[in-house]
């Protein structure tokens, strides 16, 4: 049902992305780029991983020092990858068996869970800038009233999780008892392990200095739109790229076919035009955006898999969907 409804919502995004435009402006905006600097973009998008394995590491905090960063950055390409090639966010599975090896994998939901509350407390703040620099249009206005109350949320719960560890412990070592004896103690050490990842937020040097790869991070993206913007000879600035770096987070959390075709490309149009580009050279820009963007990780992503599954002899990395976190005995 998700992909058939994804499928079609980037049909129909397609349909109304490539309505009127003139194909001949788009090829050329495309053949006079400067590849270059598209090079440029390219190595920006590729430190991504980097940066981010190195704030998922300190996530394990205080126990990080024993978790490799190249390993880290690998299970991160892997799981991109899959998230832009099957749009059910398998990728979030996948980080979790792959880490389960080392690590608890309740431990590592929890850091996922921790890091998507940092984008969106960081997404929060860029969007809060841009007003410094453009007048926003009402529909920009509205997405960022609903992402300031979606990050207080989390970080109302996070907080209360936090602080409230001994009494929600308490709580579920009450409700377990209505388990199987067998499910008892595991269900109470997995709770307590993925609470666990939440101490972070309680540590303020630690909290510092996950903003701070969070803000590199986010600093890396809107580097990418700006370049390309130079490659292509755009007339736009840093402002513009962080603009649509937002658009582009907000809008394509809806289904869609993978590597959210469609639904990308509609989405830089509508964000470009706003700037006055014309539709042609937006969907030039479009083209370029999402393939430098979704191309490079999806290729190395599905490399680290295969590779994944010949260090280990014969099993196949499609057996990563079949087990679940909740069978780690720790």
């Amino acid at each position: 049902m998700y992909k058939r409804q994804g499928t079609g919502l980037s049909l129909v995004f397609l349909w109304l992305a490539f309505r009127d435009v003139p194909l001949s402006q788009m090829t050329a905006i495309l053949t006079q780029a400067d590849y270059r600097l598209v090079a440029l973009a390219l190595a920006l998008v590729m430190a991504s991983p980097l940066a981010r394995a190195a704030r998922w590491r300190l996530l394990y905090h205080p126990n990080q020092k024993s978790l490799n960063h190249f390993r880290l950055a690998e299970v991160l390409l892997i799981s991109q990858m899959l998230n832009i090639v099957i749009p059910a966010r398998l990728g979030e599975v996948a980080r979790i068996y792959f880490m389960g090896k080392t690590q608890s994998r309740a431990r590592t939901l929890g850091t996922i869970a921790v890091e998507k509350w940092l984008d969106i407390l960081v997404l929060l703040l860029l969007a809060l800038l841009v007003p410094v620099f453009v007048s926003l249009p009402p529909w920009f206005r509205d997405s960022r009233g609903n992402l300031a109350l979606l990050a207080t949320a989390f970080l109302s719960a996070a907080l209360m999780l936090s602080y409230g560890k001994d009494q929600m412990l308490a709580l579920v070592k009450s409700l377990s008892r209505l388990l199987p004896e067998g499910w008892q103690a595991r269900t109470q050490r997995a709770t307590g392990l993925a609470l666990d990842s939440l101490d972070v937020l309680r540590s303020p040097w630690v909290g510092l200095r996950l903003q701070g790869w969070s803000l590199l991070i986010w600093s890396l993206s809107v580097l990418v739109n700006y370049t390309l913007f130079l490659a292509l000879g755009l007339p736009l600035s840093l402002a513009a790229a962080l603009f649509l770096l937002i658009v582009l987070q907000v809008g394509v959390a809806v289904p869609s076919a993978p590597g959210k075709l469609g639904v990308f490309h509609y989405l830089c149009t509508l964000a470009l035009g706003f700037f006055g580009v014309e539709k042609g050279t937006a969907m030039g820009y479009a083209v370029l955006l999402h393939f430098v963007v979704f191309g490079p990780p999806s290729l190395l992503g599905a490399f680290l898999l295969w590779w994944e599954g010949v260090r280990r002899r014969g099993v196949s990395p499609v057996a990563l969907g079949r087990e679940s976190w909740t069978s780690d005995p720790r």
